[in-house]
C-alpha cells in the first residue's frame, strides 16, 4: 500500500473511531476503499488495529484533497448520525487540506440536513469549495 493511500485510510479509521464507536457500516466503507485499491485484508486489519497518526496533508494534489475531504465527510454521515467529535475531526482534516473553516462548516451544515447524500454528490460540493490546491 502506498503512503498516500495509507495516510487516507488511517485518517478514515481515526474518524470512524473518534466517537468511541467503530460501527460496522463505517468499517465496511473503509474496507471497500481498501479493496478497490488492492489492499489485503491483513493489511487492512493491521491498520485498523494501529492506524498512523494524522500528519501534514499539505503535499497532496487537488484531486487527492477532494478525495480525502469527500470520503471523510461521507464517512461522518454514513451511520446517519453526526456527532460533535466527528465534526471537529472533519474540520481539522479540512483545515489541514487547505479548506477555509467557514466553507467546511457550511458543508457540514448541509450534510446535517441530508445524511443520505451519496458520495458522488458530496464530491461535487467539495469541488465547489475554495481551496488553494485548486489553482
Amino acid at each position: 500500500m502506498n503512503i498516500v493511500l495509507r495516510k487516507k485510510i488511517s485518517i478514515l479509521i481515526h474518524l470512524a473511531g473518534v466517537d468511541g464507536e467503530f460501527a460496522n457500516i463505517e468499517k465496511s466503507f473503509i474496507k471497500e476503499i481498501c479493496e478497490r485499491n488492492g489492499v489485503s485484508n491483513l493489511e487492512f486489519e493491521q491498520l485498523v488495529a494501529n492506524p498512523d497518526p494524522i500528519a501534514s496533508l499539505g503535499a497532496l494534489s487537488y484531486n487527492r484533497v477532494v478525495e480525502y475531504m469527500s470520503e471523510s465527510l461521507s464517512l461522518m454521515i454514513i451511520d446517519g448520525k453526526i456527532r460533535q467529535s466527528e465534526v471537529l475531526l472533519c474540520e481539522d482534516i479540512g483545515l489541514r487540506l487547505g479548506f477555509q473553516k467557514n466553507a467546511i462548516d457550511q458543508i457540514i451544515e448541509k450534510l446535517k440536513g441530508n445524511v443520505d447524500l451519496p458520495l458522488s454528490s458530496i464530491i461535487k460540493i467539495v469541488e465547489a469549495m475554495p481551496n488553494p490546491a485548486k489553482s
